[in-house]
């Protein structure tokens, strides 16, 4: 599994609903609502970002093998499909022709996702994302921001 490799020992100071989520072999799912923001709508709709809003239903699912995970994330109808996995000591996150380069950091309250660098094919992008994930023992929290783009923030809980 992915995130207990990149995490090494720290994977288990996660807390328990973000712990067991990334530990489920095969993957996982969830949902909840998140909140939307758009800094750029024809930034945001290049990048397949959803329209902004309150309260739009999210759901998640992560199938997962030894050493990949695809994420499928649905914002009500707009779906946003990535590829994850090990590159090195870092998570390398593709979705088209786009990739990015995460170092992970966990803690008791969560993870954080450090993007070091991010790529359009060879051509370096100015791409800051900002991710975290601050769990308790049924769900997490998840704060992602896109400079330029836009952000969601939300309240996930494991379907089971």
């Amino acid at each position: 599994m992915l995130y207990p490799q990149l995490l090494n020992g720290d994977f288990a100071r996660l807390p328990r609903a973000l712990r067991e989520f990334h530990s489920t072999p095969g993957g996982g799912r969830a949902a909840g609502t998140v909140v939307v923001r758009r800094d750029n709508d024809l930034l945001a709709q290049l990048a397949g970002f959803p329209p902004s809003g309150e309260n739009i239903p999210i759901e998640l699912e992560v199938v997962a093998s030894e050493d990949t995970e695809v994420w499928t994330r649905r914002f009500g109808d707009v779906v946003l499909r990535t590829l994850q996995r090990r590159e090195g000591d870092l998570l390398l996150e593709t979705f088209g022709p786009v990739r990015m380069f995460f170092r992970l950091r966990a803690d008791e309250s969560g993870m954080r996702f450090e993007c070091l660098r991010a790529r359009c094919w060879a051509m370096p992008l100015p791409l800051g994302v900002q991710a975290t994930a601050r769990g308790g023992e049924f769900s997490w929290e998840v704060d992602v921001t896109i400079p330029h783009i836009g952000s969601y923030q939300g309240v996930m809980a494991p379907v089971r």
